[in-house]
Protein backbone atom coordinates (compact mmCIF):
# COMPACT_ATOMS: atom_id res chain seq x y z
CA UNK A 1 0.00 0.00 0.00
CA UNK A 2 1.09 3.09 -0.96
CA UNK A 3 0.18 6.64 -0.48
CA UNK A 4 1.12 8.08 -3.78
CA UNK A 5 -0.74 5.88 -5.80
CA UNK A 6 -3.65 5.69 -3.47
CA UNK A 7 -3.97 1.94 -3.25
CA UNK A 8 -6.27 0.95 -0.52
CA UNK A 9 -5.49 -2.29 1.35
CA UNK A 10 -7.63 -3.89 4.06
CA UNK A 11 -5.06 -6.01 5.45
CA UNK A 12 -2.99 -2.91 6.32
CA UNK A 13 -5.76 -1.67 8.87
CA UNK A 14 -5.67 -4.82 10.91
CA UNK A 15 -1.87 -4.94 11.12
CA UNK A 16 -1.79 -0.94 11.89
CA UNK A 17 -4.20 -1.47 14.53
CA UNK A 18 -2.33 -4.08 16.09
CA UNK A 19 0.91 -2.02 15.98
CA UNK A 20 2.61 -4.75 13.35
CA UNK A 21 3.89 -2.75 10.51
CA UNK A 22 7.50 -1.20 10.23
CA UNK A 23 8.02 2.22 10.78
CA UNK A 24 8.15 3.08 7.69
CA UNK A 25 5.07 1.35 6.45
CA UNK A 26 2.95 2.37 9.42
CA UNK A 27 4.14 6.17 8.44
CA UNK A 28 2.65 5.88 4.94
CA UNK A 29 -0.42 4.09 5.83
CA UNK A 30 -0.68 7.18 8.16
CA UNK A 31 -0.71 9.60 5.25
CA UNK A 32 -2.59 7.21 3.64
CA UNK A 33 -5.75 7.58 5.99
CA UNK A 34 -5.38 11.22 6.43
CA UNK A 35 -6.75 11.37 2.78
CA UNK A 36 -8.94 8.55 1.99
CA UNK A 37 -12.15 8.77 3.79
CA UNK A 38 -13.06 4.85 3.35
CA UNK A 39 -9.89 3.89 4.82
CA UNK A 40 -10.54 6.04 7.52
CA UNK A 41 -13.90 5.02 8.45
CA UNK A 42 -12.72 1.48 8.34
CA UNK A 43 -9.93 2.06 10.57
CA UNK A 44 -12.55 3.85 13.27
CA UNK A 45 -14.72 1.02 12.83
CA UNK A 46 -11.96 -1.55 13.33
CA UNK A 47 -10.73 0.43 16.45
CA UNK A 48 -14.17 0.63 18.02
CA UNK A 49 -14.87 -3.22 17.52
CA UNK A 50 -11.50 -3.94 19.26
CA UNK A 51 -12.68 -1.79 22.31
CA UNK A 52 -16.20 -3.42 22.57
CA UNK A 53 -14.07 -6.69 22.37
CA UNK A 54 -11.47 -6.18 24.88
CA UNK A 55 -14.76 -4.96 27.16
CA UNK A 56 -16.76 -7.69 26.59
CA UNK A 57 -13.74 -10.08 27.39
CA UNK A 58 -12.26 -8.08 30.63
CA UNK A 59 -15.76 -8.91 32.68
CA UNK A 60 -15.27 -11.70 35.07
CA UNK A 61 -17.38 -15.02 34.15
CA UNK A 62 -18.50 -16.99 36.98
CA UNK A 63 -19.39 -20.61 35.38
CA UNK A 64 -19.84 -23.14 38.07
CA UNK A 65 -19.17 -26.53 36.71
CA UNK A 66 -20.26 -29.50 38.70
CA UNK A 67 -18.01 -32.31 39.52
CA UNK A 68 -20.01 -34.86 37.62
CA UNK A 69 -21.62 -32.58 34.77
CA UNK A 70 -20.29 -35.17 31.88
CA UNK A 71 -22.54 -37.83 33.82
CA UNK A 72 -25.34 -35.48 33.84
CA UNK A 73 -25.19 -34.12 30.22
CA UNK A 74 -25.32 -38.16 29.35
CA UNK A 75 -28.25 -39.27 31.25
CA UNK A 76 -29.80 -36.22 30.02
CA UNK A 77 -29.07 -36.62 26.71
CA UNK A 78 -29.99 -41.07 26.84
CA UNK A 79 -33.65 -39.62 28.65
CA UNK A 80 -34.08 -37.20 25.74
CA UNK A 81 -33.65 -38.93 23.05
CA UNK A 82 -35.55 -42.11 24.22
CA UNK A 83 -39.03 -43.11 22.61
CA UNK A 84 -38.34 -40.03 19.48
CA UNK A 85 -38.44 -42.93 16.99
CA UNK A 86 -40.44 -45.67 16.71
CA UNK A 87 -40.29 -48.83 14.82
CA UNK A 88 -42.59 -46.95 11.73
CA UNK A 89 -39.93 -44.47 11.57
CA UNK A 90 -37.32 -46.53 11.63
CA UNK A 91 -38.96 -48.90 8.51
CA UNK A 92 -39.72 -45.63 6.83
CA UNK A 93 -35.76 -44.80 7.14
CA UNK A 94 -34.88 -48.10 6.05
CA UNK A 95 -37.08 -48.03 2.62
CA UNK A 96 -35.36 -45.03 2.50
CA UNK A 97 -31.99 -46.29 2.53
CA UNK A 98 -32.67 -49.10 0.14
CA UNK A 99 -34.36 -46.92 -2.33
CA UNK A 100 -31.43 -44.69 -2.56
CA UNK A 101 -28.90 -47.15 -2.57
CA UNK A 102 -31.05 -48.82 -5.55
CA UNK A 103 -30.63 -45.43 -7.21
CA UNK A 104 -27.21 -45.35 -6.94
CA UNK A 105 -26.63 -48.41 -8.20
CA UNK A 106 -28.66 -47.57 -10.87
CA UNK A 107 -26.95 -44.23 -11.74
CA UNK A 108 -23.23 -46.27 -11.79
CA UNK A 109 -24.99 -49.40 -13.51
CA UNK A 110 -25.66 -45.96 -16.12
CA UNK A 111 -22.22 -44.74 -16.21
CA UNK A 112 -20.90 -48.11 -16.37
CA UNK A 113 -22.95 -49.51 -18.84
CA UNK A 114 -21.04 -48.78 -21.94
CA UNK A 115 -18.11 -50.47 -20.28
CA UNK A 116 -20.01 -53.38 -19.32
CA UNK A 117 -21.77 -53.68 -22.84
CA UNK A 118 -18.32 -53.74 -24.67
CA UNK A 119 -17.01 -56.76 -22.31
CA UNK A 120 -20.09 -58.98 -23.26
CA UNK A 121 -19.52 -57.81 -26.82
CA UNK A 122 -16.25 -59.34 -26.62
CA UNK A 123 -16.88 -62.05 -24.68
CA UNK A 124 -19.88 -62.99 -27.20
CA UNK A 125 -17.01 -62.42 -30.14
CA UNK A 126 -14.85 -65.26 -28.16
CA UNK A 127 -17.54 -67.81 -27.98
CA UNK A 128 -19.04 -67.08 -31.91
CA UNK A 129 -15.35 -67.90 -32.73
CA UNK A 130 -14.23 -70.30 -30.55
CA UNK A 131 -17.80 -71.83 -32.50
CA UNK A 132 -17.00 -71.31 -35.33
CA UNK A 133 -13.97 -72.75 -35.23
CA UNK A 134 -15.14 -75.98 -33.59
CA UNK A 135 -17.82 -76.40 -36.78
CA UNK A 136 -15.13 -75.30 -39.51
CA UNK A 137 -13.30 -78.42 -37.96
CA UNK A 138 -15.67 -80.67 -38.12
CA UNK A 139 -16.74 -79.85 -41.68
CA UNK A 140 -13.47 -80.06 -42.98
CA UNK A 141 -13.09 -83.60 -40.98
CA UNK A 142 -16.75 -84.52 -42.74
CA UNK A 143 -15.66 -83.19 -45.96
CA UNK A 144 -12.17 -85.69 -45.06
CA UNK A 145 -13.96 -88.26 -44.18
CA UNK A 146 -16.36 -88.38 -47.38
CA UNK A 147 -13.32 -88.29 -49.74
CA UNK A 148 -11.83 -90.92 -48.33
CA UNK A 149 -15.06 -93.16 -48.34
CA UNK A 150 -15.57 -92.56 -51.87
CA UNK A 151 -11.77 -93.47 -52.69
CA UNK A 152 -12.50 -96.32 -50.80
CA UNK A 153 -15.79 -97.25 -52.10
CA UNK A 154 -14.20 -97.08 -55.52
CA UNK A 155 -11.23 -99.07 -54.74
CA UNK A 156 -13.67 -101.67 -53.52
CA UNK A 157 -16.31 -101.37 -55.63
CA UNK A 158 -15.28 -99.74 -58.58
CA UNK A 159 -13.14 -101.54 -61.55
CA UNK A 160 -10.16 -100.30 -59.45
CA UNK A 161 -7.14 -102.79 -59.79
CA UNK A 162 -5.30 -104.68 -56.93
CA UNK A 163 -2.78 -101.69 -56.46
CA UNK A 164 -5.48 -98.81 -56.16
CA UNK A 165 -6.59 -101.23 -53.08
CA UNK A 166 -2.82 -101.78 -51.70
CA UNK A 167 -2.44 -97.73 -52.02
CA UNK A 168 -5.68 -96.63 -50.40
CA UNK A 169 -5.17 -99.23 -47.11
CA UNK A 170 -1.35 -97.92 -47.16
CA UNK A 171 -2.71 -94.38 -47.01
CA UNK A 172 -5.66 -94.93 -44.14
CA UNK A 173 -2.43 -97.25 -42.44
CA UNK A 174 -0.12 -93.86 -42.74
CA UNK A 175 -2.82 -92.18 -41.48
CA UNK A 176 -3.29 -94.35 -38.18
CA UNK A 177 0.53 -94.38 -37.77
CA UNK A 178 0.96 -90.34 -38.11
CA UNK A 179 -1.60 -90.53 -35.82
CA UNK A 180 0.30 -92.84 -33.18
CA UNK A 181 3.21 -90.98 -33.64
CA UNK A 182 1.67 -87.77 -32.57
CA UNK A 183 -0.46 -88.51 -29.60
CA UNK A 184 3.11 -90.29 -28.44
CA UNK A 185 4.85 -87.20 -28.91
CA UNK A 186 2.78 -85.17 -27.13
CA UNK A 187 2.61 -87.64 -24.13
CA UNK A 188 6.23 -87.43 -24.13
CA UNK A 189 6.37 -83.31 -24.06
CA UNK A 190 3.95 -83.52 -21.27
CA UNK A 191 6.28 -86.39 -19.16
CA UNK A 192 9.10 -83.70 -19.57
Amino acid sequence: MTSENNICESDQIAAFVDDELEPARRSAFERHVSICDSCAAELRAHRTFMRELDTALAGRFDLEVPPDFAKVVAVHAQNDMRGVRDRAEHRKALRYCIVLGMVAFALLGVASSRAVIANIQSFFKAIFGIISLFGKTIYDAMAGFSVLARVFRRSIVGDAGFSDLVALLLFVFAIGFLTLLISRYHRTRVLD
